[in-house]
């Protein structure tokens, strides 16, 4: 049942007691209705009143003296933060699941037809539906695909120990090493997520040329980091594979146009103050 062979399940696991489990969680839970519709168009108009009520409070912070600019600007930078949240955690995400798919079928008129997977926050509508640093198919390819179906497997690419393993093994103190995580713990989604999802979207894309011409010295399983982006072209040239240092700019440069709306909104918030003349 378990396509690992390092990853060993307790003696006392049913594989039918556990499906049976899984079948009963779902009747449970039952199809989307509409009174789950009318819940998320809350919940997406929330999202947006926080996220440009978050603008309008940096504008005016930044028009302000000293002490109420720090305060409006924290407040619209918490908002800004919390309306991210709120469109990845509780909308994108189940969205993406395909948790209201049935309910376009069911119900066509109790939502918007782009709330479907495959189609929510795809092309221009992602700077409407949701604008993040990862591009929402790389997000269903790596997560819905690859996450779920290889769990806690080599083959997952969020296996935390996997991943993490290159930090374990190296000869820092443990302060280092937790200093070391803290900026994962901060900067994650852009470092790590970003460009581990749109690897995982190259290889699922077979007859692409990055795909085709991935370099065979490096393990597919292995992620992908915004680091790796100085670090793949350097190693590559130290060891004379010319093309392959080629490769990973390509990949890099083809990666970066993928987060560049995102960082523009990022970056937005800095532009009122500026504007002003502050």
């Amino acid at each position: 049942m378990c396509k690992s062979d390092s990853y060993v399940l307790d003696e006392s696991f049913n594989p039918e007691e556990f499906v049976a489990d899984i079948k009963k969680a779902k009747a449970a839970v039952g199809e989307a209705t509409e009174e789950d519709a009318q819940h998320l168009h809350r919940l997406v108009l929330i999202s947006q009143v926080v996220l440009y009520g978050g603008h309008i409070f940096l504008l005016l912070g930044a028009a302000m003296p000293s002490m109420a600019a720090l305060l409006l600007c924290g407040l619209g930078a918490c908002m800004i933060a919390f309306a991210r949240c709120m469109k990845w955690a509780i909308i994108g995400h189940h969205v993406s699941h395909g948790g209201y798919d049935s309910l376009q079928k069911s119900h066509p008129n109790a939502l918007p037809a782009h709330y479907k997977r495959g189609v929510f926050a795809i092309g221009v509508r992602r700077f409407f539906d949701w604008l993040d640093w990862m591009l929402p198919q790389a997000w269903d390819v790596e997560h819905n695909k690859a996450h779920h179906y290889y769990l806690s497997e080599e083959k997952d690419p969020d296996l935390v120990e996997h991943n993490t393993a290159m930090l374990r093994t190296l000869p820092l103190p443990k302060s280092m090493k937790y200093a070391f995580l803290l900026l994962w713990v901060f900067t994650w989604k852009l470092t790590y997520y970003s460009p581990n999802t749109y690897k995982e979207l190259v290889l699922s894309e077979k007859k692409g040329w990055l795909a085709r011409n991935w370099p065979s010295w490096t393990k597919k399983t292995d992620p992908v980091t915004v680091f790796d982006a100085l670090r793949m072209p350097l190693e590559s040239l130290l060891s004379g594979k010319v093309m392959d240092a080629f490769f990973w700019l390509v990949f890099f440069a083809q990666w970066s146009t993928a987060i560049f709306p995102m960082l523009i909104s990022v970056l937005l918030p800095a532009a009122w103050p500026l504007l002003l003349g502050r």
